[in-house]
C-alpha cells in the first residue's frame, strides 16, 4: 500500500483493481447478469407469471 500523497504505479492500481474484483481489460463482455441464458430464464419466467396471472384473473 502506499502512503497518502505517493503515485502509485500502474501495476499497484491493477494488483489492487484485481483484489477487489474489478477487471479493467474493456473485453466488451456483459456481466453475468446479462448473458444470454440469464436473460432467456428471465424472460421465460415472466411469461409464465404472466400466464399465470391471466388464467388466474379469467377462471
Amino acid at each position: 500500500m502506499s502512503k497518502m500523497g505517493d503515485v502509485e504505479t500502474e501495476e499497484e492500481i491493477r494488483q489492487e483493481m484485481e483484489e477487489l474484483g474489478v477487471s479493467n481489460d474493456a473485453e466488451g463482455k456483459p456481466d453475468v447478469l446479462m448473458s444470454g441464458p440469464m436473460i432467456q430464464v428471465t424472460v421465460i419466467v415472466l411469461v409464465v407469471l404472466l400466464v399465470l396471472g391471466a388464467l388466474f384473473l379469467v377462471f
